[in-house]
C-alpha cells in the first residue's frame, strides 16, 4: 500500500509540477544528465521514507529498525528506502570528488583551497539556514529555552559536529535527523588534499591503494561514531564511496552501457529487488552489491528509457541538497495538523503525500534560488559535472 502512495503521489506531484514550469529558473543540462535524475529520485525516496513512518504510525507501531527482519517485504522498504537514497548519494560524491586527485596543475594548497571553498560555498549556507530554521521552530513552540548548554549545542551543530539535541530540544524532530550523512561526506572531502599530497610524494604508483585505505579509515571513524557517538551514524554507506570510485576509474569500460535498454531495464529490477529485500546485518552486501551495478550503469550515462532526463525531474534533482535538508521541516509542520480533521484512508493518504511531495518540491526550489545560488558562484569552473549529490 505504502510503496503504491509513493508512485502515485510522486507521479502526481511531477505532473503538477510539470504544469506550473517547476524547471524554470532551476533547469541545469549541464554534467551527466542520468546522474542528475537519478539525484532527484534519491532525495525524493529519502523524504518519502521518513513521510511513510509518519502515516504509518498513525495506524500501527512502527517495527523496522535495526532488528526487522524479512526475506521479502513491504517491511524493507520501509528499512531500505533511507539507505537507498543515502548509499548511492554517498557513490554519486566519490565519483565527482576523487577526480580532484587527477589535477596535476596545482599544488597541495592551491588543490585544499579550491576545494575547501568550493565545499563550505556548496554546503554551509543552506545547512546553517535550515539550522536557523530548526531554531527558530524549537523556540516558538517553548521546547528551546537559553541556557549555556543549549548554546553551545547549536554551534557545534552549526559546526556539523553536534549531536541532534540543543538542550532538551531534539532537532531530529523537524529535520529527520539528516545531517548524519554530511559528517561522514565532510571526512571525504578532507581526505582528498592528504590523498594528493601522498599520490604525489608517491609518484602515482599507489594512488587507488591510498583512496581505499582513506576509506577504510572513514570506515573506522564511521564505526565509532556508531558506537561511542551521540547521534545515529551508518557506517555502511561508507563502503559507497569505494564504489563510486571505482566507478570512475573504469567509467570507460562501462560507456557502453549508455546507450543499453537492457542496462536500463536491469536498473529498474534491481532497484526493486533492492528494496524489497533485506538489507540486515550481512544481507547489506547484497544491497551494496545490487546498487553498485546501478550506480555503474547510470554514471555511464543511461538515462534508463529517457526518464533520468526528464526535465522535470533532472531540476529537482539541481535543488536536491535543499530538499535533503528541508523536507523534514516541511513533513513537521503537516504534522501539526489535527489527526482528528483527516480520515486514514488511502486515498488521502495519496493526497497527503503529493501535498508533502509538492510543498517539499517548492520549498526547496525558493530555498536554492535564495539560500544556495548567491554563494555558488557563475564562474566556468562552477559549471563543471560537480553537482550530483545532495551535497554538491
Amino acid at each position: 500500500m505504502y510503496v503504491l502512495i509513493m508512485v502515485l503521489s510522486f507521479c502526481l506531484a511531477l505532473i503538477i509540477l510539470r504544469v506550473f514550469s517547476f524547471h524554470k529558473g532551476v533547469y541545469n543540462s549541464s554534467g551527466i544528465k542520468s546522474i542528475s535524475g537519478m539525484r532527484a529520485l534519491l532525495a525524493s525516496i529519502v523524504a518519502f521514507s521518513h513521510f511513510a513512518h509518519y502515516i504509518y504510525s498513525l495506524d500501527g507501531q512502527w517495527v523496522f529498525d535495526k532488528d526487522y527482519f524479512a526475506w521479502f517485504s513491504e517491511g524493507n522498504f520501509f528499512v531500505n528506502s533511507g539507505k537507498f537514497g543515502v548509499l548511492l548519494f554517498f557513490m554519486i560524491s566519490a565519483f565527482l570528488f576523487y577526480r580532484w586527485l587527477d589535477n596535476e596543475t596545482l599544488t597541495p594548497g592551491q588543490l585544499t583551497h579550491k576545494l575547501l571553498k568550493s565545499r563550505i560555498r556548496r554546503i554551509v549556507p543552506m545547512f546553517w539556514f535550515s539550522g536557523f530554521v530548526i531554531i527558530a521552530v524549537g523556540v516558538v513552540q517553548g521546547d528551546l529555552t537559553y541556557s549555556l548548554t543549549a548554546v553551545k549545542d547549536a554551534v557545534l551543530w552549526l559546526l556539523f559536529i553536534g549531536s541532534y539535541r540543543m538542550g532538551d530540544f531534539l532537532t531530529a524532530d523537524v529535520n529527520a535527523g539528516v545531517e548524519w550523512t554530511l559528517r561522514l561526506e565532510w571526512l571525504l572531502y578532507l581526505s582528498i588534499p592528504l590523498i594528493y599530497v601522498l599520490n604525489r610524494a608517491t609518484k602515482g604508483k599507489y594512488k587507488t591503494l591510498l583512496i581505499l585505505g582513506s576509506i577504510g579509515v572513514i570506515f573506522c571513524v564511521a564505526v565509532g561514531l556508531r558506537l561511542w557517538g551521540k547521534t545515529y551514524t551508518d557506517p555502511r554507506p561508507v563502503l559507497g564511496f569505494a564504489m563510486g570510485y571505482l566507478a570512475y576509474k573504469y567509467r570507460d569500460m562501462f560507456a557502453h552501457y549508455r546507450t543499453s535498454s537492457l542496462a536500463g531495464f536491469a536498473v529498474i529490477v534491481l532497484s526493486l529487488f533492492s528494496l524489497s529485500f533485506t538489507s540486515n546485518t550481512f544481507w547489506y552486501l547484497i544491497f551494496l552489491c545490487c546498487l553498485t551495478v546501478i550506480f555503474f550503469i547510470v554514471s555511464s550515462g543511461n538515462a534508463v528509457f529517457g526518464i533520468l532526463e526528464n526535465k522535470t525531474l533532472m531540476s529537482i534533482g539541481e535543488v536536491s541538497y535543499s530538499l535533503y535538508l528541508i523536507h523534514g521541516v516541511v513533513l513537521y509542520f503537516i504534522k501539526q495538523i489535527p489527526e482528528t480533521l483527516y480520515p486514514h484512508s488511502f486515498l488521502f493518504y495519496t493526497l497527503l503525500s503529493t501535498l508533502f511531495f509538492v510543498a517539499s518540491f517548492y520549498v526547496a526550489k525558493l530555498t536554492y534560488l535564495f539560500v544556495e545560488k548567491p554563494f555558488i558562484g557563475s564562474s566556468n569552473k562552477k559549471k563543471v559535472a560537480m553537482k550530483t549529490s545532495p551535497t554538491n
